[in-house]
């Protein structure tokens, strides 16, 4: 069957819980930070729903056609109230569908806009949505992955500053990979074992010293940057670690810049 060009069918991975992209496709307030503009709504049928971009003299209006949390399934009416193409594409003339499944340790988004006036309107249509989508996956990511890491970062740092081993594998056990890859200006090495033999040698050439985590976790589709401070008998030193890991936090790939 030919495919309606006059209609978009999107199918999106994020890297997020099913639960954190619905919470952010039902609640007003995740919703506008998502869009980046003004949104109202309630998450049930027969609600208005108006999203405003004051800045671009836009304005999206329509209604909650259905809301189904057990499938996360949302439908709504999609059309513009003010602003570019409100005279082919009114307030609520479109239809929009979002279907959220889980998918390994993330999940897969459905989007179908149709009712859309022609097939033109779908092309531009369909670059807003890729746009969108792309930000609802960084989004969710920095909902979970600024979470998960609350809980992994106290662990490397606890790790870093354990001397016993078992209780330092333990620790890092707990917060990252097996296969964990370690890179700054002293060594690269993969692998929990080696991880934690290098922290053993710090300690053994620098007695005394210990680490701690400074200032804001920065957050930016599966990726941190985080602060870090240094202490001990000879003075300090400060940098900060580039971090890659999973929605729920575990940690998967570090290197460690060190300021000049």
């Amino acid at each position: 069957m030919e495919k309606d060009a006059s209609v978009i069918d999107l199918s999106v991975e994020i890297d997020a819980s099913p639960a954190t992209v619905w919470s952010i496709l039902t609640e007003p307030e995740l919703f506008s930070t998502w869009m980046q503009g003004e949104v109202t709504f309630e998450p049930k049928p027969g609600s208005p729903f108006r999203a405003a971009f004051p800045n671009f003299n836009i304005v999206i209006a329509g209604e909650i056609v259905a809301v189904d949390a057990d499938a996360r399934r949302l439908e709504l009416t999609w059309g513009m109230e003010t602003g570019i193409q409100a005279d082919t594409h009114p307030a609520g003339s479109s239809l929009l569908e979002f279907r959220v499944n889980a998918a390994g340790s993330g999940c897969r988004v459905d989007l179908r806009h149709s009712g859309l006036p022609s097939a033109k309107a779908a092309k531009q249509q369909e670059g807003g949505w890729h746009f969108q989508m792309s930000r609802l996956n960084l989004e969710a990511n920095r909902i979970d992955l600024g979470a998960g890491l609350e809980r992994t970062l106290p662990e490397w740092v606890s790790a870093w500053n354990e001397q016993d081993e078992e209780k330092r594998m333990a620790a890092l056990r707990r917060c990252c990979a097996e296969d964990i890859t370690f890179r700054d200006d002293w060594t690269g090495l993969t692998g929990l074992g080696l991880l934690s033999m290098h922290i053993a040698s710090c300690h053994h050439y620098m007695p005394g010293y210990s680490l701690e985590h400074t200032g804001d976790v920065r957050v930016c589709r599966g990726e941190a940057l985080v602060g870090w401070r240094a202490t001990g008998p000879g003075g300090g030193s400060e940098g900060f670690n580039h971090i890659k890991a999973d929605p729920d936090g575990t940690i998967r790939r570090v290197t460690g810049f060190q300021k000049a």
